[in-house]
């Protein structure tokens, strides 16, 4: 098993395995890469995985600045990244026998944190296996963005039947894109109004959603003569007390809600930290008729209805009925650049993903010189 000390792999150090890690809270910088000299222990139910593809978000963000309320992301020294897809190297020995599962099949992960690495070791319960007919880009894609669409569409305390209609926020964002593209797939027959900048509009129209300029001084008047003097829902990834009072003005009277996903308000303008955490942003800002919504309660795995839920939106990508929008690709060298992205949000048009396998760099154009030359070697030893 050493032998995935020295696998390929584009991250800092092309030839050996290792893993980005926030050393303190902050801006970008702060994350610092961190080679693998030994292999961790497989104990218990743990499942040694090699990453091929790791999702980007704008959790990641707020991870690494500080005031996510996970056990694991409280204090720096962790390794940020929500989601991916990747091959099992090995099992621990408590792993049942009978999971379905064996060492060289492709799975797929919400794994909360440890995604933006080379390898992972992580509970097979956390673990999804797929084909290897998957396209492990669009997979990687579900996990985190679609998923969390899917539970503000459904799972969120909202009904929307067939002719509502909802003003999504950020909607050239992961999460809304998603929440579009879903809309869409599955034929809810959802009238869709959404806030960008103009130089997203097309965009926007493309994914079926009406644009709405989101700095206009009408915004609200806007929204309201589109959707029939108000939509039944309207979902806020900003939650600053400005964007939540325009989302519940551009509701209907009395009965409209807002769906609160995201809290990009409190993050400082370069991403060095949080003004308020989730939780104290939450407390002191949803009024009645606001709620905090998304992929579900906690920190969850696929499991029951999710999973259910999940294989359904693949299946759909497996159809050729949802093709998730990839905004941009990186190699895992480049950890620092991606979160600049999430710091800047302006380039940011659906998923952003780490091409962690050289073979996926090479074939997408994302490569370097070293990582052609690391995978030349690996495959001549």
């Amino acid at each position: 098993m050493s032998s995935i000390l020295r696998s390929p792999n584009t991250g800092v150090t092309p030839d050996q395995a290792g893993c980005w890690v926030v050393t303190e809270f902050g801006i970008p910088s702060m994350l610092q890469w961190k080679p693998w000299y030994q292999i961790p222990e497989l104990s218990a139910d743990k499942v040694l995985v090699r990453i091929i593809v790791a999702g980007i978000a704008g959790v990641d963000n707020i991870q690494r600045a500080g005031g996510y309320p996970h056990p694991d992301t409280i204090k720096p020294g962790f390794t940020p990244g929500y989601d991916f897809v990747g091959e099992i190297v090995a099992f621990g020995e408590s792993v049942p026998q009978d999971i379905q599962l064996a060492p060289g099949d492709r799975v797929v992960s919400l794994c909360t944190t440890g995604a933006h690495a080379t390898h992972i070791v992580i509970s097979y319960t956390k673990l999804i296996r797929i084909e290897r007919t998957d396209d492990p880009l669009k997979v990687a894609s579900l996990p985190l963005n679609y998923m969390t669409a899917w539970g503000l569409l459904n799972r969120s305390g909202v009904q929307l039947k067939p002719g509502s209609s909802i003003l999504i926020g950020s909607a050239s964002g992961g999460i809304g894109t998603a929440v579009a593209q879903l809309v869409t797939a599955f034929d809810m027959k959802i009238k869709m109004i959404g806030t960008c900048s103009p130089s997203k509009f097309d965009y926007l129209r493309s994914l079926g959603v009406e644009p709405v300029d989101r700095n206009a001084p009408d915004l609200v008047k806007q929204v309201r003569a589109l959707a029939n003097e108000g939509v039944d829902v309207a979902y806020d990834g900003v939650c600053s007390e400005d964007s939540l009072q325009k989302s519940l003005s551009a509701t209907k009277d009395n009965i409209g809600r807002v769906v609160v996903f995201g809290i990009m308000s409190e993050i400082a303008a370069d991403g060095s930290a949080m003004q308020h955490s989730v939780a104290e942003t939450l407390a002191a800002r949803l009024q009645p008729r606001m709620s905090f919504g998304g992929i579900g309660s906690g920190f969850p795995t696929f499991h029951g209805a999710s999973l259910v839920e999940f294989k359904a939106i693949l299946e759909k990508v497996r159809r050729n009925k949802l093709t998730p929008s990839i905004a941009k690709l990186f190699p895992l060298r480049d950890a620092v650049e991606a979160h600049e992205h999430l710091v800047s949000g302006t380039a940011v048009k659906g998923k952003m993903l780490f091409l962690v396998d050289p073979d996926l760099a090479i074939q997408y154009g994302v490569a370097k010189t070293s990582d052609r030359t690391c995978r030349g070697i690996h495959e001549q030893n």
